[in-house]
């Protein structure tokens, strides 16, 4: 006990003289060999005695259980910004809970008001070639989990924010490579924050000189095109979103209907690159989820489409100042009767199988295009006949504008120009 009273009462000041990871050396803690679970969490245990700040020096700590923080501490290793998946600098959780089975306890549990920062986590027994499940790397329950300046090497569930009633999460600088989903947030009823998020396979996939062994370049990306997720909203009351990223997901963005509700919310300078599909709307709420200044690429699949809205979708979807391009099928696709605003939007490639399809087509509900610049000269836009009513106007197109329209309802359309040579 000794020792956890030490390494608790241990400041940042004193570590920088080397005490704390002198004591850790000494316990033999921080090798990666043996696990760490125990003491980690008897020292978490006494650190919520009075909420407090546990401090992990760099090592790496294997980890064969489960950790839960308690409420009003934070658990912190070295890293005080963004960083790539180096395996063998600052501070390493060897995760080994779980293999084989979802369903079981995450690896890192964060009670309310506490927070994760400054870790890698990276998953040694994980391999592209015969993929495991595991239960998600970090589960946050109820008001105010942050998790802070951490890398997702190749978790296969990230950060679950979603099974449990939540409110006023906090998550910024994430990185990583997860394999099914990045992050899941549903239940939230109070305005959530998730800032600079990059998901990219080559946090897994690239070699740092660590010793680490790493995965086929090739198996990762297909895998990850036909698998993965990197960014999933259920309800979730005015999400703020900003500057996020993703690369080679199946999707980058779905937002899904659960028994709690939906997603209306603030994304702000999103991007997925890479994607069979770059947002996904299969519900939203009516408030709407509104997006701007995003930037989307599909590709690398049998039928790419950046932004598909699906039949179940009856809210509504905005989105400004956004730009689409990369070999796409089609840069929108619509149906369900909510309502679809594209406004100040720039659409630079599609059609690329060259079958014909337009840019934009609606099958359903309410439809706003509004000067947009269309750098094509084919089909447009496509209003099939389950569109509701629409408004198309103010556009630039490469040639006249082209639209094929055999909607019924109320279809506005003027004042589109052909760009000038």
């Amino acid at each position: 006990m000794m020792f956890i009273d030490i390494f608790l009462l241990c400041g940042i000041s004193q570590f920088m003289m080397g005490n704390c990871e002198d004591i850790l050396n000494v316990a033999g803690c921080n090798d990666g060999l043996k696990d760490a679970t125990e003491l980690i969490q008897t020292a978490l245990n006494r650190a919520g005695e009075s909420g407090n700040i546990l401090f992990l020096p760099a090592g790496r700590y294997r980890i064969d259980g489960n950790l839960m923080i308690p409420t009003g501490v934070t658990l912190k290793g070295t890293w005080e910004a963004p960083h790539h998946a180096n395996l063998k600098t600052g501070t390493v959780l060897l995760a080994y809970n779980g293999k084989g089975d979802e369903s079981s306890t995450p690896l890192i549990n964060l009670a309310p008001g506490s927070t994760l920062q400054g870790v890698t986590i990276y998953y040694p027994e994980q391999d592209i070639e015969n993929v495991k499940p595991y239960p998600w790397t970090i589960q946050g329950r109820g008001m105010h989990n942050s998790v802070i300046d951490v890398t997702l090497v190749n978790s296969y569930k990230g950060i679950d924010i979603g099974t449990y009633h939540n409110e006023l999460h906090y998550l910024r600088n994430i990185f990583g490579c997860p394999l099914k989903i990045g992050i899941y947030i549903n239940g939230c009823t109070d305005i959530g924050r998730i800032e600079n998020v990059h998901f990219n396979p080559h946090y897994w996939g690239r070699d740092e000189g660590d010793g680490e062994p790493r995965p086929n370049w090739k198996k990762l990306l297909d895998y990850l095109l036909a698998e993965s997720e990197a960014f999933v909203f259920g309800r979730t009351d005015w999400e703020y979103v900003i500057n996020t990223f993703c690369y080679g997901q199946k999707i980058g963005y779905h937002f899904v209907g659960t028994e709690q509700g939906a997603c209306n919310g603030n994304f702000l300078g999103i991007g997925a690159d890479g994607t069979q599909n770059a947002v996904v709307v299969d519900q939203a709420f009516p408030y709407g989820i509104l997006i701007t200044n995003g930037e989307f690429v599909s590709m690398n699949a049998e039928n790419p489409i950046q932004i598909v809205v699906n039949k179940s979708n009856d809210g509504v979807l905005q989105l400004n100042n956004c730009a689409f391009w990369g070999p796409a099928n089609q840069n929108v696709k619509i149906e369900g009767s909510g309502t679809v605003s594209l406004v100040q939007c720039n659409f630079h490639q599609w059609d690329h199988a060259k079958k014909g399809l337009a840019s934009i087509e609606s099958n359903g509900g309410n439809l706003i295009v509004s000067n947009c610049n269309f750098h094509q000269a084919k089909a447009h836009i496509r209003l099939g006949k389950n569109n509701g009513s629409a408004v198309i106007s103010g556009n630039l197109t490469n040639g006249k504008i082209k639209i094929e329209n055999e909607s019924k309802g109320d279809v506005q359309i003027g004042f589109n120009a052909v760009k000038s040579k």
